[in-house]
């Protein structure tokens, strides 16, 4: 990816069946590019926070509003949006 700038997704299995997606980009230098979700919540220098779309249901139940108040350290996130 360093020698690979763009835009790129992982996706993860279990037991066959789709239950992440990553999605983020690449600069010319080979650095994951920031979002804007790190610099709004100024992590600093060489941060970034990539977001992870939760697909299907073999995590359980779990907070989907979490992010509102728990996301970071027990603070919330600003300047992030979930997708549907």
């Amino acid at each position: 990816m360093s020698e690979n700038a763009g835009d790129y997704e992982i996706k993860i299995l279990y037991k066959g069946h789709l239950v992440r997606s990553i999605k983020f980009g690449v600069d010319a230098d080979g650095k994951i590019t920031d979002n804007g979700i790190a610099t709004n919540n100024k992590l600093g220098n060489n941060r970034v926070l990539v977001p992870v779309q939760v697909l299907g249901d073999a995590d359980g139940q779990w907070d989907r509003a979490a992010w509102k108040t728990d996301a970071f350290y027990g603070n919330p996130l600003t300047g992030f949006t979930p997708s549907p």
